[in-house]
């Protein structure tokens, strides 16, 4: 179960430097004791804040987590066009985020991710949206440039892919998708159901 925000009341933004000691705290402690285990409570301790200024800043225990693990790893996305429906999208899977930062294997957040929805919705909004993002800048880009038909089924279902890709990776073999594996099922499935004729 997530962790969920008290009635918020006005909300008061923390200073850089206070975000990055808290992101920082929370992520210390999850790679500590792991996803489950870590509670607001217990980042509220360690960086002497009060729960309501982290349900305030982060809402809940899934975007605080998964926000520390952007603080820690995850540059900006810069704008992607490469030229070809392909190269945009080979550049985009490079850019893709391994779900574990380097040096925090007890993170446990795929795990959680299956039984807590929180932190399901929490890793699209926060660690994925810039991704999918750029997907949706690609596609639309390429159904005005005539490379893809607008009526295409399979515009709808490319978001499902790229985050699904990741994922099954993971949770079938228990090691990361690396951006090699994931251009290999893209040249196999995406690409021609998006470039199909029919």
């Amino acid at each position: 179960m997530s962790e969920q925000a008290p009635a918020s009341g006005r909300r008061k933004r923390l200073t850089q430097e206070r975000e990055r000691e808290i992101l920082e705290a929370t992520f210390a402690l999850v790679a500590e004791v792991g996803y489950e285990q870590a509670t607001v409570d217990e980042v509220a301790r360690r960086t002497k804040a009060s729960t309501a200024t982290l349900y305030r800043q982060w809402e809940n225990k899934p975007k605080l987590v998964i926000t520390a693990m952007m603080a820690r790893k995850y540059p900006p996305l810069p704008n992607i066009d490469a030229g070809s429906l392909r190269d945009d999208l080979v550049a985009l899977a490079r850019m893709m985020p391994a779900p574990h930062p380097k040096g925090a294997p007890t993170l446990g957040i795929w795990q959680a991710v299956i039984s807590d929805p929180g932190l399901a919705q929490a890793l699209r909004d926060v660690l994925f949206a810039p991704y999918l993002d750029a997907l949706r800048t690609i596609l639309a880009r390429h159904v005005e440039r005539g490379t893809i038909r607008p009526d295409n089924p399979a515009l709808a279902h490319s978001e499902m892919f790229l985050m699904g890709s990741v994922l099954v990776e993971k949770l079938f073999t228990g090691t990361e998708a690396d951006a090699d594996q994931l251009i290999a099922v893209m040249d196999a499935l995406l690409l021609p159901a998006l470039t199909s004729s029919s």
